[in-house]
C-alpha cells in the first residue's frame, strides 16, 4: 500500500536564471533561463508522487492562473487542492552562478499573506498518513490549522527560509519531524555544530526527528534518543535549487513507509536523494 500525504504550503512558478560566467556588480551578463512549478511544498509533493505516494497539495492560487496550475500539478501525479484567492500570482526567481549554486533569490509571494486557517480547513479534512507543512503561510494560519487537526495526526515541517522558519517556533512540539538547513536552525536554537543544533531542536520539539543540513558539509539527524551524522555524497553540481526539498521528501516518505529504519540509514538515504537531484539525476 502506498503512503498517503497531504502537503500544505507554497505553490508558484519557479524561474531560474543561470549565469554563463561569474556576474559583476552593475554589469549585464548572459544567462540561460528555465521555468517550472515550484515552492517548497510543491517540490516535496511532486517528488512524493514520483515515488508513487498518494499526494494531495493544498495551496492557493489567483483565479486567473488556477486552471493552468492544476493541470501542471495533475500532469506530475499530484492531486491539486488549490483554493482561489484574489491577488497577484506568486513566483520565485533564483539567480544561479555558473556552477549551479544559488546566488540570491527573489520571492514575490504576497498572496500567501492572505491565507487563513478557515480557508485551509476543508482541504485538510481528508485522511492521510502524514501532513507536511512548509512555512510559506502566515504564522496565525499555520498555528490555528494545526490546533484544529486531530492530535494523533502525524505532522512534518520544513524550514522554508531563514525569514519564515520562525513561524514554526511556537508549534514545534506539534511536529513529529522537522527538516531545516543550518541557517534556519540558527533562527530557532543556539548556534553550534549540526549535531548540537539537531539535538537541541529535537528536545524543543518533544523528541521529534530533526534533520539539520549544511549544503555539502556534514548533516545531522536527531531523535529522542540518538543523534547521527553523515556527509552528502560528492557530486558534480548541476542545480542546488530544490535539492533540500527532495532530501526532506525522502526523509518523510521513509518515516511513513518504514518506522523501523535505523536513524543512520534515514539520514544517508535523505542526503543521497538530495545529492542526486542536485547532480541532475532522478532522486532515489
Amino acid at each position: 500500500m502506498h503512503p498517503r500525504f497531504t502537503v500544505c504550503g507554497g505553490c508558484h512558478i519557479d524561474r531560474q536564471l543561470r549565469f554563463e560566467s561569474p556576474p559583476l556588480p552593475g554589469r549585464t551578463a548572459p544567462a540561460s533561463q528555465s521555468e517550472r512549478v515550484g515552492g517548497v511544498a510543491t517540490n516535496i509533493a511532486v517528488r512524493l508522487a514520483a515515488w508513487n505516494a498518494e499526494t494531495r497539495l493544498v495551496s492557493v492560487q489567483p483565479p486567473q492562473s488556477l486552471d493552468a496550475m492544476k493541470a501542471r500539478l495533475s500532469d506530475a501525479g499530484v492531486d491539486p487542492f488549490l483554493l482561489p484567492l484574489d491577488g497577484e500570482p506568486p513566483s520565485y526567481t533564483a539567480l544561479l552562478g555558473p556552477d549551479g549554486e544559488l546566488l540570491t533569490g527573489a520571492a514575490a509571494m504576497a498572496l500567501y499573506d492572505s491565507v487563513s486557517a478557515g480557508l485551509l480547513a476543508p482541504a485538510l479534512a481528508a485522511d492521510a498518513d502524514a501532513v507536511i507543512w512548509d512555512a510559506n503561510f502566515p504564522q496565525a494560519a499555520i498555528t490555528a490549522a494545526l490546533g484544529a487537526m486531530p492530535p494523533d495526526r502525524r505532522l512534518f515541517a520544513v524550514g522554508t527560509s531563514t525569514a519564515k522558519v520562525e513561524r514554526l517556533a511556537a508549534v514545534l512540539p506539534r511536529f513529529d519531524a522537522l527538516v531545516v538547513n543550518r541557517d534556519e536552525a540558527a533562527s530557532l536554537v543556539a548556534a553550534g555544530d549540526v549535531a548540537e543544533m539537531a539535538s537541541g531542536l529535537a528536545a524543543m520539539a518533544g523528541g521529534a526527528t530533526v534533520l539539520v543540513s549544511d549544503g555539502g558539509d556534514v548533516a545531522a539527524l536527531a531523535t529522542a534518543d540518538a543523534v547521527v551524522t553523515a556527509r552528502p555524497p560528492a557530486v558534480e553540481l548541476v542545480n542546488a535549487n530544490g535539492a533540500g526539498d527532495v532530501m526532506a521528501a525522502r526523509l518523510f516518505y521513509d518515516l511513513v513507509k518504514d518506522g523501523a529504519m535505523a536513524a543512520q540509514d534515514r539520514l544517508e538515504r535523505a542526503l543521497a536523494a538530495g545529492a542526486a537531484y542536485a547532480a541532475g539525476r532522478d532522486a532515489v
